[in-house]
């Protein structure tokens, strides 16, 4: 033992304050939510971009097809203006 020069009640003293100071380090470890923001707010994102692809598959066709009306009215109008 490293104290072997101390009484045994204090290096035993010693050895369980290094453990207490151990066990608060860990609970201080598992107490902290930053990791766990991050993965909410991971989670949160992925969240988002599967509604905006099921939102697209969705109306994309309609968006579509109605694109394709306007495109063909402006050309059609342009037809007839003579350009």
């Amino acid at each position: 033992m490293a104290f072997s020069w101390l009484p045994s009640f204090y290096s035993h003293s010693l050895e369980r304050s290094k453990v207490m100071n151990l066990q608060k380090r860990f609970l201080n470890l598992v107490k902290d939510e930053q990791g766990a923001e991050l993965a909410e707010y991971a989670v949160a994102v992925a969240l988002l971009v599967a509604i905006a692809v099921i939102v697209y598959r969705i109306l994309g066709e309609s968006i579509n097809d109605s694109n394709s009306g306007t495109a063909a009215k402006v050309a059609n109008a342009k037809t007839d203006a003579g350009f």
